[in-house]
Formats: structure tokens, C-alpha cells, sequence
């Protein structure tokens, strides 16, 4: 029985024109489920999430707005696509769980007090605010967490899909700056989606991307918009 993993609607067309018989849904983190708290931001499907919590954060909503890409930072055909997508689920490694809370949709998940997305078709952006120094701590042994999870698996409806891990190379940017495929096999078909995640000071950024499989963004698209992902963070926290 194939395994189900819910995902946005831009993802579900993905993996249809990929394998127009198979089930698989993949959340492309490009959003949260929950409408609750969020509100319109701009450009490219921006949405706008605060953490429930008593959590501050030390960079402000308009520094998080900022950061984000708009239709004028991404290459042509880059389609905005606000539709939300679901939280991704449990990795059977819990060391392995933060590469997919990376990918939630409630800031708090990842003890941030704040959040901005954008979101595209076959990409998603999220801006994270952190109170004092908690992004540096949720990124500290980030770069050892990719060795140890290269392969590890998602959880999904009494099932698993295994998961792979490849570091990718990134020009230095920030404070620091990481980036990781995700290849997520699911039986007939596999789908890669590339990661790109960059901290400065108390903010942090994170675009993923769907590799082209055969839709999705092209990798030199996704190199191009990583050096504008970080750029504009760093211009909105100098700001």
C-alpha cells in the first residue's frame, strides 16, 4: 500500500505530471496548515505567523518582511502559490527530526518566536525570528547532524519513507550558512528537494526547493536565488 505524505497543492501537480498514478504527497514546506495567525505579507504568497508562546523575539516583524524574496528576486517562471501546505510529519531517528522542522509550518516548533514565509510553486521560503541567541543554539552541530542523518526515515500513516542525505556546498554567507538535499524515496518514484538555510544574528532563513524531477526548479535557479535568500537577510538584519 503506498505511503501518504500530505503536501501543497503546487507539490501534489509535481508528483502527478512525475507519476500521474502514484499517491505520493510531499510537503514542500512552503506554509502552515493552520490559517489561524497568519495574514497576507505582499508579494509571492508572504504570509506572516507569530508563536502562541511567551517567546520574543530579537528581530523585529519588519526586519523578518524584509527578508523575504519577492516576484522581483526570482527567475521568470517563478509562479507565487500561497496555497498552505501541512506539517511533514516524525523522523524514525528523533537526532534527525530537526531537518524536518526546518520544514514545518509553526515557528514554535523550532522555538522561534516568529515567522514570514513566501512561497512559489515548486519552492518555499520561511524567515525565523529568534529571541537572543537561540538560532545560534538551534543551528549549533547542524553540519554533524547531516552526517549522522544521510539516511533516516519519515514516518506517514503506519508507514515509512526513507530518506537520504546529501550536503550540498554553499558560498559562506551570514553568520553561517548550510545546504542539503533531502531525496525522499517513495517506492516507483523518488523526489529531491534542495535546502538552503543561512542564520545572521538572531534571524534565520531557509528556502527549499524541488529538484527537476521532471518539473520543479532547475539547480542553477536554486544556487542564483540562495545568494539572494542571503543577501537580503543581511540587508534586513543591518537594517
Amino acid at each position: 500500500m503506498p505511503v501518504s505524505v500530505s503536501v501543497s497543492a503546487s507539490a501534489r501537480r509535481a508528483a502527478a505530471v512525475a507519476l500521474a498514478a502514484s499517491s505520493l504527497l510531499f510537503a514542500a514546506a512552503c506554509g502552515g496548515s493552520d490559517a489561524k495567525g497568519e495574514e497576507s505579507a505582499g508579494k509571492g504568497g508572504a504570509k506572516s505567523t507569530a508563536s502562541s508562546g511567551a517567546a520574543k523575539s530579537s528581530v523585529t516583524e519588519a526586519q523578518l518582511k524584509a527578508a523575504l524574496l519577492t516576484a522581483e528576486d526570482v527567475p521568470a517562471g517563478w509562479k507565487a502559490d500561497p496555497t498552505p501546505a501541512e506539517n511533514i510529519g516524525k523522523a524514525d531517528r528523533p537526532e534527525c527530526q530537526k531537518l524536518l522542522d526546518l520544514l514545518q509550518s509553526e515557528p514554535a516548533v523550532l522555538g522561534a518566536a516568529a515567522r514570514q514565509t513566501s512561497n512559489f510553486e515548486y519552492a518555499g521560503q520561511q524567515v525565523f525570528g529568534f529571541d537572543g541567541d537561540k538560532a545560534a543554539g538551534y543551528l549549533k552541530g547542524f553540519d554533524a547532524t547531516l552526517t549522522q542523518c544521510a539516511s533516516f526515515a519519515l514516518n506517514a500513516d503506519g508507514g515509512k519513507v526513507p530518506i537520504a542525505v546529501k550536503p550540498l556546498t554553499v558560498d559562506k554567507a551570514g553568520d553561517e550558512a548550510h545546504g542539503y538535499e533531502l531525496v525522499l524515496d517513495a517506492g516507483p518514484m523518488k523526489m529531491g528537494f534542495h535546502t538552503y538555510v543561512v542564520r545572521k544574528g538572531g534571524a534565520m532563513s531557509t528556502l527549499m526547493a524541488k529538484g527537476k524531477q521532471p518539473v520543479g526548479i532547475p539547480e542553477a535557479d536554486f544556487k542564483t536565488v540562495t545568494a539572494t535568500v542571503a543577501k537580503k537577510l543581511d540587508q534586513a538584519i543591518k537594517g
